[in-house]
């Protein structure tokens, strides 16, 4: 299974970074290897900078324990090896301009020749024909889109967590995109570089205990255009060229911007300053903290415009995505000149999140959101008994013991937050989350309208749960997390090894279903006792429905 190769891999790359953090840390801070703070930059004070060699070898580790080599993916590890040297030499003892470009562009070559990848095409781009390049021609201009790249990401790597939360978004948007083109090799090389950068950035949120420094965001970038490259031109790619420029668009236009300004200006382009979009926003009155979470934000919303418009013509979204970044920062140059009118912009602050203005106001919704996750578990329920499904012997005998034993538990304890019941529930919820999944098995012509609705519901109960486990007042969701951990692998056990549900290909879609129903019995187990007792009643009508259908 496609999807759960995926998850050893971040796995592993996850512990592995989680692990080495740490210990780089400590390393650099005896071996006094701290970026220094100057005119240009953020912080105040030194800090190490080596989370990049992290990154890479989490990475690197993944893959080779992990994944097969062909010849494309040995071509990307021995270009981002070359890649790793140059910034890694860079933060240990520095390196001129000039020569980081040298590294950069000689790895790149490793990368094209070992691998055989390179631009071939752009696409439809502008609406005239699909843009075809001979080697000739696609050779140079792919060195120099993985040189932009690699810079661009290297000057927005100016906030703590930026240039990793904007990676992390990138790479998810491109393991679906790989998903959705069956490209295995793309998504196992984002998946390792995803859990990388999560153990990186458990160290490096705000307020940052260590940077990636140049090994990381020179390797990052690297990968991060030559994934884009292996999604777009590899033989039967269904991935236009412009999808992942979107995705990646928004430091490559704001190096754009900012290098035709310093040119009009008859500057030199590469001259450091603080022209770029993280420093518009803290011009404009943001806090460190919240200019990362917007610009993660507007990173998110380019992602989610790619995936949803993938199939759209390149023309459309290559224009569409220039007037609107146009727009963007024709607002952004108005809100800087109008930044003491701003009511909101004074209340922000560099203090917790949980005391920001903007969290106490939706903390105050929290508790409202408990009657409207019990609704739709009953309206899910009521769904399910009234749709025509099939009841098996397996699920028919499964039905009998979860009802006789919970009933009597129920009886004898009196509490529905006694553990062995909340068990129960969650295994009851997980057999019906899968029960309901074979609608899609066994129904008629209706499949896609019940489908729909009942994805409709579960789409509305995560993004509740979200909100609930964000906007919570302090309290933990998950009072026991290793036996609630235990208790959902045990319901999910006991669903799968049913014979009768043949859903191989759709697991992971009812996976997340069940995650969705285990938190929000939880929920409803921890704050709201009364919405608890309507949802108990209901599962157990919904039981006792399998059964009678059973007989």
């Amino acid at each position: 299974m496609e999807w759960l190769h995926q998850l050893y891999i971040f796995m592993t790359a996850l512990y592995m970074a989680l692990i080495m953090v740490p210990a780089l840390r400590r390393w650099a801070i005896e071996k006094r290897q701290f970026d220094v703070p100057n005119g240009r930059k953020v912080h105040v004070r030194p800090k190490p900078r080596l989370g990049g060699v992290a990154i890479f070898i989490a990475f690197l580790f993944a893959m080779l324990v992990f994944d097969d080599i062909g010849r494309q993916v040995k071509g990307i590890l021995a270009g981002s090896l070359i890649m790793f040297a140059t910034g890694l030499v860079d933060d240990l003892y520095g390196l001129s301009a000039k020569k980081k470009f040298m590294g950069e562009i000689f790895g790149s070559l490793v990368t094209i020749f070992v691998g055989d990848l390179y631009i071939t095409s752009l696409g439809n781009l502008f609406g005239t024909g699909v843009i075809e390049m001979p080697i000739w021609l696609g050779v140079p201009f792919t060195v120099f889109a993985i040189v932009g790249v690699v810079n661009s990401l290297n000057l927005l790597d100016g906030l703590d967590g930026l240039a990793g939360g904007f990676s992390a978004v990138a790479l998810g948007a491109f393991v679906l995109l790989g998903f959705l083109d069956g490209n295995l090799a793309v998504m196992s090389l984002s998946a390792a570089l995803i859990g990388a950068i999560f153990g990186f950035l458990r160290f490096n949120a705000y307020p940052a205990r260590i940077f990636m420094g140049d090994a990381g965001s020179l390797t990052v970038g690297f990968l991060l255009g030559f994934l884009a490259i292996y999604l777009t031109q590899s033989p039967g790619s269904t991935v236009q060229p412009i999808v992942p420029c979107i995705i990646l668009g928004l430091p490559i236009i704001d190096t754009v911007r900012v290098m035709s300004e310093r040119l009009m200006k008859r500057g030199n382009p590469f001259a450091p300053d603080r022209t770029h979009v993280h420093h518009r926003f803290l011009d404009l009155g943001f806090h460190h903290r919240f200019t990362v979470l917007i610009i993660q934000g507007l990173t998110l919303f380019w992602a989610m415009i790619a995936l949803i418009f993938y199939k759209q013509p390149a023309h459309w979204l290559f224009f569409s995505y220039i007037i609107l970044s146009i727009l963007f920062y024709a607002v952004l140059r108005l809100l800087l000149k109008r930044k003491d009118s701003l009511p909101l912009l004074k209340r922000d602050s560099d203090r917790s999140l949980r005391e920001s203005y903007l969290f106490m106001m939706l903390a105050k919704w929290n508790h409202r959101v408990d009657p409207i996750l019990a609704f739709l578990l009953l309206v899910f329920f009521a769904w399910t008994a009234l749709s025509p499904l099939d009841v098996g012997d397996q699920v028919f005998r499964i039905s009998i013991v979860l009802l006789l034993v919970s009933s009597v538990s129920f009886f004898l304890a009196r509490d529905l937050r006694n553990p062995f019941l909340m068990a129960l529930l969650f295994m009851s919820g997980m057999v019906i989350a899968f029960q309901s999944e074979q609608l899609g098995l066994t129904s008629g012509g209706d499949v896609f309208s019940q489908s729909a609705f009942r994805n409709l519901l579960f789409v509305l109960g995560g993004a509740l749960v979200i909100f609930k486990v964000t906007f919570r007042n302090g309290e933990r969701v998950l009072a026991h997390p290793s036996m609630d951990f235990l208790l959902f692998a045990m319901s999910l056990s006991l669903a799968i090894l049913s014979p009768e549900l043949q859903l191989t290909y759709r697991l992971q879609e009812v996976i997340l279903k069940g995650i969705v129903l285990f938190v929000t019995f939880k929920i409803l187990a921890v704050h709201s006792r009364p919405m608890l007792r309507y949802v108990f009643w209901g599962i157990h009508g919904l039981l006792l429905t399998f059964v009678l259908r059973g007989l």
